[in-house]
């Protein structure tokens, strides 16, 4: 077994298989790796499968040997002139899938292909069969694992895709100055949006990270009536103590000269300065918020400035950055075109520069003593907990609005560090509101760990200057408050506990029914095709009909008419194909039901649905 394995024995030692689309930085993938060790150290066999990873740009554990994972290299790119992700992605995860099954073929019948064949065909060494396969981001494989492979799939639910696309959609619409996504973008994501909730229906169990995305799954697949798990992630404790931040700050070896730029950015997140910090943690993306701690930051110095002895603040905004993704590259760029709009003295510095950029050196020492909001993509996250820890650290800006749970919030309370959230989305179930303050600086809920407000400048700085101005035993208690909630609901030992018990649930099981899901499926995909062409035939005949001598006096009419047909067509065929796929994977789930009566059922509910 791989190094970091316990000795502790599960009721059933289970062979699982993590399937992950890109292991790099994020609240996903952290979650994913937390799980895997999790599950690894109560002495299952845990393996993880990616399409990319990348050394330099990953969690620890994936890279020093903690955990095996199997890199399923593919040629297939993330996106064609920054456009048809989703499919692509799919395309990609497919690519996996086949190059699993190669691998599983030839575990099993050793030499059954010629070497040079089966490297052509698979960039993995032959692998053992699992017990459970655990997926997460996206379902589109999960119905084809389970009925090629024989193999029983958890998927996980970070939220619903159809509803994140739709949410970036209607952003960029309205930066275009666009009241909506248009119908072409509606009728390109249907099949998306029909296939994620007919693959989604068809996993053994699903888990989601918050209630949140619990009420949002059942509201977005409402045909699949089905109602998931609520499975919270969780962090290992021990990563964020004051002993395991210097031993990672150490890790890092000799940092160059003084004036090195990874010297600098150790300097900072050790709280070597006499600034009063703020931190901002998160990827860097458009839906993340990040414009609002520099906003609502600015405002605290407007304010901190008219006293008579104002405070040397800073903020420091950290998070995964990866030069590939237009994304990231475009926030950071408007990040600093905001600080460099607002005035604020600002630096960005990156750890790892470009291979073609020639070695950068740290700004001088009295540059660095001035500057306001300092920028570090892609920080090592071995200097994270420093971050945190460090004595000058005063508070967590966490800004995305309606996210879906949330890890770093549960990284800054289990350090002690109050945090400052949008009151919505997962935020809600992670932070206990301290409620309002008094003249003396008292919080109105003394259990409070952190605050959880609108998310508008506005209203942010005023709740910063609260956080700011608590005294020292105010502060203990708060963290104290943090500390004991992250280890009662949200520790990896909690969260391990609670996936053990779900995949235990899932393998009791019991074998699959192969035959009634590949004969459920084969016959709504018949269904499928059979109704798109009952649909074009119509729509071929409506437009296609002879015009009566009147036509020239009913064009108005006619035009009004065929917006109106199309319109038609596209309700019902969403309609009918949501119906197919809502008993597809009501079935496809429910090995107890009869095979032929499940298939006139799925059929019934096209052909009506048609009609």
């Amino acid at each position: 077994m791989s190094k970091g394995a316990s000795d502790q024995t599960p009721e059933r030692r289970l062979r699982i298989a993590f399937i992950h689309p890109d292991l790099g930085i994020g609240g996903a993938e952290r979650l994913v790796v937390d799980s895997a060790v999790g599950l690894q150290e109560r002495g299952h066999d845990v393996e993880i499968l990616t399409s990319h990873h990348d050394p330099k740009h990953c969690f620890e554990p994936t890279r020093d040997g903690t955990l095996v994972v199997r890199h399923v290299k593919t040629s297939i790119p993330r996106a064609i002139f920054n456009s048809f992700h989703l499919p692509l992605a799919i395309a990609q995860q497919f690519s996996l899938f086949f190059q699993l099954c190669i691998a599983l073929l030839c575990f099993r019948f050793p030499g059954a292909l010629p070497s040079g064949v089966y490297s052509f065909l698979s960039s993995t060494k032959p692998i053992e069969p699992y017990d459970l396969i655990f997926v997460d981001q996206l379902s589109a494989i999960v119905p084809w694992i389970r009925h090629v492979t024989a193999t029983r799939v958890v998927f996980y639910c970070h939220y619903p895709d159809k509803e994140i696309s739709n949410s970036i959609a209607k952003q960029r619409a309205i930066e275009r100055g666009e009241g909506g996504p248009g119908l072409l973008r509606a009728l390109y994501r249907i099949p998306f949006d029909l296939y994620e909730e007919a693959t989604m229906g068809s996993s053994d169990k699903v888990l989601v990270n918050s209630i949140f995305t619990q009420k949002q799954f059942i509201k977005s697949f409402s045909r699949l009536r089905r109602e998931p798990r609520v499975l919270y992630p969780g962090i290992d404790l021990s990563l964020y103590s004051v002993a395991n931040a210097k031993k990672g700050v150490e890790d890092l070896g000799a940092l160059g000269t003084t004036f090195s730029v990874k010297n600098a950015i150790r300097n900072i997140c050790t709280g070597s300065s006499d600034h009063v910090t703020l931190v901002s943690i998160n990827r860097f993306e458009a839906k993340k918020n990040i414009s609002l701690a520099i906003e609502a930051f600015a405002k605290v110095l407007q304010e901190e400035k008219k006293k008579e002895k104002p405070r040397p603040l800073r903020l420091v905004i950290a998070g995964g950055h990866d030069r590939r993704l237009r994304d990231n590259v475009a926030t950071l760029e408007e990040l600093q075109a905001q600080a460099a709009k607002l005035k604020l003295n600002y630096t960005t510095l990156f750890w790892t520069p470009q291979p073609f950029e020639p070695p950068a050196s740290a700004p001088p020492p009295n540059q660095l003593h001035a500057l306001q909001v300092v920028f570090l993509p892609s920080l090592p996250g071995a200097l994270l907990p420093s971050l945190l820890l460090a004595p000058t650290t005063r508070a967590l800006l966490y800004t995305p609005p309606d996210e879906h749970f949330g890890i770093v919030p549960l990284e800054a309370m289990a350090c002690g560090v109050p945090v400052l959230a949008a009151n919505s989305g997962g935020p809600v179930e992670s932070i206990v509101d301290a409620g309002a303050s008094d003249e003396g600086g008292n919080f109105s809920n003394p259990e409070g760990t952190g605050l959880l407000r609108a998310p508008r400048a506005q209203i942010w700085a005023p709740a910063i200057t609260s956080l700011l101005d608590m005294s020292d035993s105010q502060r203990a208690k708060m963290a104290r408050a943090a500390v004991e909630r992250v280890k009662s609901r949200f520790s990896l030992q909690v969260m391990t506990d609670g996936l053990e018990k779900a995949l235990f649930d899932t393998d009791a099981q019991g074998p699959l029914n192969n035959a009634e899901g590949l004969l459920l499926w084969g016959s709504t995909l018949t269904i499928f095709a059979f109704t798109m062409a009952l649909y074009l035939y119509k729509v071929y005949q409506a437009h296609h009909a002879p015009e009566p001598a009147s036509a020239a006096a009913m064009a108005s009419a006619s035009a009004l008419s065929a917006s109106a047909s199309l319109n038609d067509v596209f309700k019902t065929v969403t309609n009918a194909l949501g119906s197919a796929a809502s008993a597809a994977a009501t079935v496809a789930g429910s090995a107890a039901e009869d095979v032929g009566s499940a298939a006139a059922r799925a059929s019934g509910a096209v052909v009506d649905a048609a009609l």
